[in-house]
C-alpha cells in the first residue's frame, strides 16, 4: 500500500491525509502496527528508486548545443542510415549519470558505417529530454518512455566512432533470428513470433486492434500460461530422463525439488531468450514464490503467495506499479484463486472441470471489466465466448506445438506439421473475423482513476465478509460526487499536437471541430490517437467542422477525418469543399451560438476561417493564422471583438497579436497552441510581452498540453493535462 499512495499520490492532500490515518490508526490498534512499518517502508522504497535508478542528471542541454556522448546500442528500429536506435548512455558531455542503470535515449545516426546491437559509439549529439504531446483520454508517450528510463532523445551531428564493434549478434538476436526463420510462410507468423520470443513487432497494427476487439491481447504476452508451460517441460523432462535411466530415488520430495528447479531453469532461459519482457520477469518471480513456499512444506496456493510475489515485484522495481500489465496479472491470479479455492484437493469429474473453467473465464471477464474500461475506454462483448475456447487452444494445442517444433527443427525439418496446424488456425481466425466490427468491441465513456481505486475498493470489502456492510461507502462517494458536480454550459478543448491547431468546442453530447492539426511523413496524424479518443471517450457527437486555412499544420489530419467517417461534417461551413473560404453561417447548438466569417487576403493565413463561438456572457475567439493586417480589418469590421478565451492568431507568431487588436479583444485568457522548442520558438518574446503588459493570463500548449475550459453560468474553469495527468515524479 505505502509503494502505491506514494506513486500516485505524494506531494498532495490525499498522501498526507492517508499517511496521518495509518498512524493515528497503528497509535491507537496494535494490529495496524505491521502496516504502518510495511506502509513507511513503501514510501523510502519508492523515494530510494527514484534517487537512484530513475532521477534525471541536472545537465545542461540545449537544443542548438552539441554534447560529446557515449552510448551503446540497444536494439535498432531503422534498417538503413539514419539509423533510429535506443541507446544506453554510459556518458554524457557535463552530465554525471548513473553507473547502476544508465539511462536510455533515442537516437537518430547518420552514418555509413553499419551499425550492431551492442556496439559503443562516440558521436558529438544534440540531445534534449525526452517529451512528447501531452493530451487527455490519449495514450501517454512520455509515462511509456518514463517506465522505460528512457530520458532522451537527440540526433548525431559529427562523424560517429564505434569505440567497441561487437560484430557478433546477442543470444536474443540468435533466438530470435532462428524462430522467424523456422515460422517464415506461416499466414500466422507474427502469432507464432510473438508468441515464442514475446516480440510483437511483426504485428501490425490492424492485427493488434483486431485482438483487443476480440479480447485476446493477453495471449500474446509472456506470462504464466507460458512460463508455466516451459516449466512443465523441463519439469517432467528431467522427471522422464530419471525413469528412463532408473536413478534410484530415496525421497520423492527432495527429488521433486530437483525436478521444479531443473523446470524453473528452463523457464528461466525462456525469459532471458525473450529479452527479460517486464510480464516475462514478473511471471518467473511469482513462479520462483511458489515454488520457494512448497519447498518449505508451505501450500503455495494461498493468499499469502500472492502478497509474497507483489512484495518481490515492488523491492525489484516500485515503479513497476506504472505498468498495466502488473494490475491485469496479479487481479487474475486473485480472481483464479477465489474461483477454484473451495475446489482444491478434490478429485473433479471432466464435465465440472469444464464448468470450472467457464466459471473462471466469466469471473475474470467481470474483474478485470473496470481495468479494461480505464486503459482502453471499451470492452470486448465476445471476449469471453472467444477466451473460452481461444485460452484451451493456445495453451494445450498451439504453445506446447511451437516449444516442440522449435526444439526438434534444430535436427528435423517439421514445417509441413506447422503449414497444417497454421492453415486451421488462420481458418478459425478468419472466420471470427467475419463478426462485424461493432459487434466486437462496446465503447464506454472514460473512467477516471479515482473511480477505478473506488471500485476495487468496493468489491475487496465486498469479499471480505466482517467488513462486507462497509461496501456501501465507496459506492456512496461516487454517487454524491457524480449529483453535486456542477453541469459545465460548453467546454472547450485545445489539443496539444505541437506546432498546429485542433480544437473542438462542445455542448452537451454534439460537438463542433475547429481545424485538424498537422500530418508528418504523409502518414501520421493526430486524428485517431487525439482527437478522437477523446470524442470516444466523451461520448460525443460532430455535427460539424471547420478548416480555417490550407497549410498542413491545420488541415493535415483531413485524410484520416475523411477516413473515419466525418467528411460530411464540413459541408455546413465548407459547402465548396475546404480549398474555398468558409462561408459566413451561424450555427446554434443548445445555449450556444456559433459564427464564421473570413476576411480578404493575399494568402492563406490571411483568408483564415475566424469562428466565434458565445453562451451567455462568456465567448471564444479562434482567429486561425492570420496577420496583424487582416486583425485591422477585423477589427473595422466588428468592432465588437471582445472575448473571454482568445486562441492566438498564428501560434503566437510576432506578425500577428497586434497592440490594437489585443485593446480590441480584451481576453482574459490568451492560449498559444505550438510545439515545445520548436523550429519557429512560439509563442514569440514579443507577443508575449504585448499580453504580459496588459495583466492578460496565458497558457501555451507547449508547457501545459492538452488545455481544456469548462465553462459554467458564472464562472469557467481551466484545466491542462500536464497539471491534471501528471504525477510528481513527472512535472517538470
Amino acid at each position: 500500500m505505502g509503494c502505491f499512495i506514494t506513486l500516485y499520490t505524494a506531494n498532495t492532500a490525499v498522501f498526507y491525509l492517508i499517511s496521518f490515518a495509518v498512524i493515528l490508526a497503528a497509535a491507537y490498534f496494535k494490529p495496524f502496527l505491521p502496516i504502518l512499518s510495511g506502509f513507511i517502508c513503501g514510501i523510502f522504497l519508492v523515494f530510494f528508486h527514484y534517487l537512484v535508478f530513475y532521477s534525471q542528471s541536472e545537465c545542461d542541454l540545449r537544443p542548438k548545443k552539441p554534447v560529446i556522448a557515449n552510448f551503446q546500442v540497444i536494439s535498432i528500429h531503422s534498417a538503413q542510415s539514419p539509423f533510429y536506435v535506443k541507446a544506453s548512455l554510459k556518458s554524457i558531455q557535463g552530465c554525471s549519470l548513473s553507473i547502476l542503470k544508465p539511462p536510455l535515449a533515442m537516437i537518430s545516426v547518420s552514418t555509413a558505417q553499419k551499425l550492431t546491437v551492442g556496439d559503443e559509439v562516440s558521436a558529438q549529439i544534440k540531445l534534449k529530454p525526452f517529451r512528447s504531446v501531452k493530451n487527455y483520454n490519449s495514450f501517454d508517450r512520455e509515462r511509456h518512455a518514463f517506465r522505460q528510463r528512457l530520458f532522451y532523445k537527440g540526433r548525431t551531428v559529427s562523424k560517429i566512432q564505434i569505440e567497441n564493434q561487437t560484430g557478433k549478434p546477442t543470444s536474443t538476436e540468435v533466438y530470435r533470428n532462428y524462430i522467424s526463420t523456422i515460422t517464415t510462410g506461416s499466414q500466422l507468423q507474427w502469432l507464432y513470433y510473438a508468441l515464442l520470443t514475446g516480440d510483437k513487432s511483426k504485428i501490425s497494427q490492424q492485427n493488434k486492434q483486431q485482438l483487443r476487439e476480440l479480447g485476446i491481447s493477453h495471449l500474446l504476452a509472456i506470462s504464466g500460461l507460458h512460463i508455466g508451460l516451459v516449466y512443465a517441460i523441463g519439469f517432467y523432462f528431467s522427471k522422464y530422463i530419471t525413469r528412463i535411466m532408473r536413478i534410484p530415488v530415496s525421497q520423492t520430495r527432495q527429488i521433486n525439488s530437483w525436478f521444479m528447479l531443473i523446470g524453473f531453469c528452463f523457464a528461466a532461459t525462456y525469459v532471458y531468450l525473450s529479452g527479460f519482457a517486464v510480464s516475462a520477469v514478473r511471471a518467473l518471480l511469482m513462479l520462483g514464490c511458489l515454488l520457494f513456499i512448497y519447498i518449505l512444506n508451505k501450500n503455495p496456493l494461498r493468499w499469502r503467495t500472492i502478497l509474497y510475489a507483489l512484495t518481490l515485484v515492488l523491492i525489484i522495481d516500485p515503479f513497476t506499479l506504472l505498468n498495466p500489465g502488473l494490475y491485469f496479472s496479479f487481479i487474475a491470479v486473485a480472481i483464479i484463486f477465489l474461483v477454484i479455492r473451495s475446489s482444491l484437493g478434490k478429485n473433479l469429474g471432466f464435465y465440472r472441470r469444464v464448468i470450472q473453467l467457464g466459471l473462471i473465464q466469466l469471473a475474470l471477464f467481470i474483474g478485470l471489466l473496470p481495468l479494461s474500461l480505464f486503459y482502453f475506454d471499451g470492452v470486448s462483448t465476445i471476449g469471453l465466448l472467444v477466451n473460452l475456447v481461444a485460452v484451451p487452444i493456445i495453451s494445450v494445442i498451439v504453445l506446447p506445438f511451437l516449444v516442440l517444433y522449435s526444439f526438434l527443427s534444430l535436427l528435423l525439418d517439421l514445417s509441413l506439421l506447422l503449414y497444417g496446424l497454421d492453415f486451421v488456425l488462420n481458418y478459425l481466425y478468419q472466420s471470427i473475423m467475419l463478426v462485424p466490427k461493432q459487434w466486437r468491441w462496446l465503447e464506454f465513456a472514460f473512467v477516471e482513476f479515482n473511480t477505478l481505486v473506488l471500485i476495487y475498493s468496493t468489491l475487496l470489502l465486498f469479499l471480505c465478509y466482517p467488513y462486507r456492510s462497509f461496501a456501501i461507502i465507496p459506492v456512496l462517494i461516487v454517487t454524491f460526487d457524480w449529483l453535486l458536480s456542477p453541469k459545465s454550459t460548453f467546454q472547450l478543448d485545445v489539443f496539444d499536437v505541437g506546432h498546429g491547431l485542433m480544437v473542438m468546442l462542445s455542448e452537451e453530447n454534439k460537438a463542433v471541430v475547429y481545424d485538424l492539426g498537422p500530418r508528418y511523413f504523409g502518414r501520421y496524424d493526430y486524428i485517431q490517437s487525439v482527437l478522437l479518443a477523446n470524442i470516444n471517450a466523451l461520448k460525443l457527437e460532430v455535427i460539424a467542422t471547420i478548416v480555417s486555412h490550407q497549410d498542413n499544420d491545420h488541415i493535415g489530419g483531413l485524410h484520416s477525418w475523411n477516413e473515419n467517417g466525418f467528411g460530411a461534417t464540413l459541408k455546413y461551413f465548407h459547402p465548396h469543399g475546404v480549398n474555398a473560404r468558409c462561408e459566413p453561417k451561424l450555427l446554434k447548438i443548445g445555449n450556444v451560438s456559433l459564427t464564421s466569417f473570413s476576411m480578404p487576403g493575399d494568402n492563406n493565413n490571411d483568408q483564415s476561417c475566424i469562428l466565434r463561438v458565445k453562451s451567455g456572457e462568456y465567448s471564444v475567439l479562434l482567429t486561425g493564422d492570420i496577420s496583424a493586417e487582416a486583425e485591422q480589418q477585423l477589427i473595422t469590421r466588428l468592432p465588437d471583438l471582445q472575448a473571454t478565451v482568445l486562441v492566438s492568431p498564428h501560434h503566437g507568431s510576432n506578425t500577428s497579436s497586434s497592440q490594437a487588436f489585443i485593446e480590441q479583444v480584451r481576453p482574459k485568457l490568451v492560449i498559444h497552441s505550438s510545439a515545445y522548442q520548436g523550429q519557429w520558438q512560439f509563442p514569440h518574446p514579443e507577443v508575449v510581452k504585448r499580453y504580459q503588459d496588459r495583466d492578460i493570463a496565458q497558457l501555451s500548449t507547449a508547457d501545459s498540453g492538452h488545455i481544456r475550459i469548462k465553462f459554467y453560468n458564472d464562472t469557467f474553469l481551466v484545466e491542462s493535462a500536464r497539471e491534471h495527468e501528471s504525477y510528481w515524479f513527472e512535472q517538470d
